[in-house]
């Protein structure tokens, strides 16, 4: 099953230079996922309620090939690309009027037993053998970087509007957290070309968090009682 929406680009979804943002473009991702999720009846709520499980984001490579502008159309396509027992990928392209790639997207879930927080193998949360798989249109591979923390950079305390339904830090908060650390002006003489997010452990309202900068060009982390929560690489032009 695929998932085709054709759009606008929304003001609420530019950056400075009124074009999509990176936060945008994950707020994007995550809608075209939640939704083909939900028409498939294995959407987080339907997972909570009748497996007793979450899904989480394991990790999220998005790569900017094309600037999409405010107002511009373009056609989002989500797909599952594949899935084994504990894992699922997901694959969400926007493509221009003319059919090319503008962005590419590659997300890893997995679903997380409520009460025993262990993960949950695919088979119990609605994935089985008729789960349909699309042949996936883009090659992305994720990073396998080694994060060390060099440099504090800001402290942050996760507050309710950061909050999601499964009471932990909205994956979309930490990509502000790290971005904050780039100016407006860097951002736009050096756009990102690629941004990749490891999520690795759940924070929770008032935890405290600690923005680092890593050895390694491009590499960030965000921990929270010395455990990273998020690891991020980014790449610009």
């Amino acid at each position: 099953m695929k998932l085709q929406k054709v759009q606008k680009l929304p003001a609420s979804l530019c950056d400075a230079e009124v074009r999509l943002s990176v936060v945008g473009a994950f707020q994007i991702v995550e809608d075209m996922v939640t939704e083909l999720m939900g028409a498939m009846k294995i959407d987080g709520v339907t997972c909570m309620r009748e497996y007793g499980a979450m899904w989480v984001f394991v990790r999220n490579r998005i790569e900017f090939l094309q600037p999409i502008a405010w107002m511009e159309e373009y056609t989002a396509e989500s797909y599952i690309s594949s899935f084994s027992n504990v894992k699922l990928l997901i694959d969400t392209v926007l493509k221009k009027q003319n059919g090319t790639i503008a962005l590419a997207s590659r997300l890893e879930l997995c679903a997380v037993d409520l009460e025993t927080q262990k993960i949950r193998k695919s088979s119990t949360v609605g994935l089985g053998e008729t789960t349909p798989a699309e042949k996936s249109e883009i090659d992305i591979v994720f990073s396998r970087e080694k994060y060390h923390p060099a440099e504090l950079l800001e402290e942050i305390c996760s507050r309710s509007s950061d909050i999601d339904y499964c009471h932990h830090t909205n994956n979309i908060s930490y990509i502000r957290y790290l971005l904050n650390q780039i100016s407006v002006k860097d951002l736009m003489e050096h756009p990102i070309k690629t941004i990749e997010v490891q999520y690795v452990n759940q924070t929770h309202e008032g935890d405290k968090l600690a923005v680092y900068r890593c050895e390694g060009e491009g590499l960030f982390t965000i921990q929270h009682d010395g455990r990273p929560a998020v690891n991020c690489i980014i790449t610009r032009e």
